[in-house]
């Protein structure tokens, strides 16, 4: 006869096995398919390698040129409240006369002074820049659009300030809009009479006339500009004076499309023209901030990138912030808009990433336009360094 018992025992055993496989089975963790990887966009693939700073959105650039504008309403309250200030200015009826906008003109304490007899007024609404990397100095002056009244005082700053071989850079029209953004300060015509102006210097009686003429004038189709080569004249000595007049930036704009690459270009050429690099060369616009400013920004930038600046660039650094700031302190209101300083940051991103694309090819080479803009300064000095209201164009985004 069978054992009842070992029935139920074996049971019960079976019972229980049952029972701890079911709880090995519900305490295991489950399998779960692999997850798919999101594919990366073309905008992830082209920001490998980008510096932060070139990265930014359009908003955070925007908040940081809002920053930039609050430190110059600071400056600005500053220089007003203390007449002994690096941002006072000179408010003197006697010198806004000189200005062509009432609210731009130079820190007092960083302008250039004209070389006058003893007690004459040596204002002029120029400043003198200076940008300097590890490995040089790059120097200009900014001025305004020249006024008919100041024809003299320009032409006396370029006679003492510059060498034999001088370099303006002009980036307005005389006409815009139809409003004077700058005097005719330079023959248009071979066969026209010189252009005449004092050299007022320490003894009035003896101070030599000066005169301009133009010897010959070429279209250079690459920079978009109308080079002219002019002779200054003072006394028995002469002086080569190169003028570029760039006819690519319109009024309340930026360049755009081939004017952008003309740009570029009449940086090349600019600094090509200037025998003497240190000598400053003369950049000018209308009011002698926006794209005078945005100008002179954008060739220290591109050096930079040249230098192997710009790849260095550390998560928190903003090399474009710290080089508009630092021309600011220089002399108020440079790259004056948003929309210009916006254009550096696209210009900027745009050399960085063919300057990437030929460095993954194996051609060391900098970027098309980066090298021949520096390469003629690095070689020669490697051994060598809110806002005021009133200004009709400021209220207007204007880019004078």
């Amino acid at each position: 006869m069978a054992n009842p018992l070992g029935k139920i025992s074996s049971s019960l055993a079976v019972k229980r096995a049952r029972s701890q496989d079911s709880r090995r089975s519900h305490n295991a963790s489950p399998t779960l398919p692999p997850i798919a990887k999101a594919p990366k966009t073309e905008e992830q693939d082209a920001d490998v390698g980008v510096p932060a700073f070139l990265r930014q959105s359009k908003t955070d650039v925007y908040t940081k040129f809002q920053d930039l504008e609050w430190q110059q309403h600071l400056r600005l309250a500053e220089g007003r409240a203390d007449s002994s200030s690096r941002w006072a200015r000179d408010l003197t009826p006697q010198v806004n006369l000189r200005n062509r906008y009432l609210s731009l003109q130079p820190w007092a304490n960083s302008r250039i002074h004209l070389k006058v007899a003893e007690g004459k007024l040596d204002y002029i609404n120029a400043s003198p820049i200076s940008l300097t990397s590890a490995a040089r100095e790059t120097t200009y002056i900014v001025t305004q659009g020249p006024l008919q009244t100041g024809l003299s005082h320009f032409w006396q700053m370029v006679w003492h300030e510059t060498a034999n071989v001088a370099v303006i850079v002009m980036l307005t029209q005389t006409a815009e809009a139809g409003r004077e953004k700058c005097f005719q300060y330079f023959p248009l015509d071979e066969e026209v009479q010189k252009f005449q102006f004092e050299i007022i210097e320490d003894d009035e009686e003896t101070s030599p006339e000066g005169t301009i003429q133009l010897q010959e004038t070429a279209y250079n189709e690459d920079a978009r500009s109308t080079v002219r080569k002019l002779i200054m004249t003072v006394g028995k000595e002469k002086k080569i004076v190169w003028h570029l007049l760039f006819s690519g930036w319109p009024d309340f704009a930026i360049p755009e499309a081939e004017d952008r690459t003309a740009l570029l270009e009449l940086l090349k050429l600019s600094t090509t023209k200037n025998e003497c690099m240190s000598s400053p060369r003369i950049i000018h616009c209308s009011a002698g901030v926006g794209r005078s400013g945005t100008f002179i920004a954008l060739e220290f930038l591109l050096a930079q990138l040249e230098a192997g600046a710009i790849p260095r660039a550390g998560e928190k650094e903003d090399i474009i912030y710290d080089v508009v700031n630092r021309l600011r302190e220089q002399r108020m209101t440079m790259v004056q808009s948003e929309i210009q300083y916006h254009f550096l940051y696209e210009v900027l991103r745009e050399q960085f990433e063919q300057w990437q694309v030929k460095q993954v090819s194996g051609d060391k080479a900098p970027a098309e336009g980066v090298h021949q803009i520096t390469e003629s300064v690095t070689s020669t000095l490697l051994h060598e360094t809110g806002f005021e209201n009133g200004h009709e164009e400021g209220k207007n985004l204007d880019t004078p």
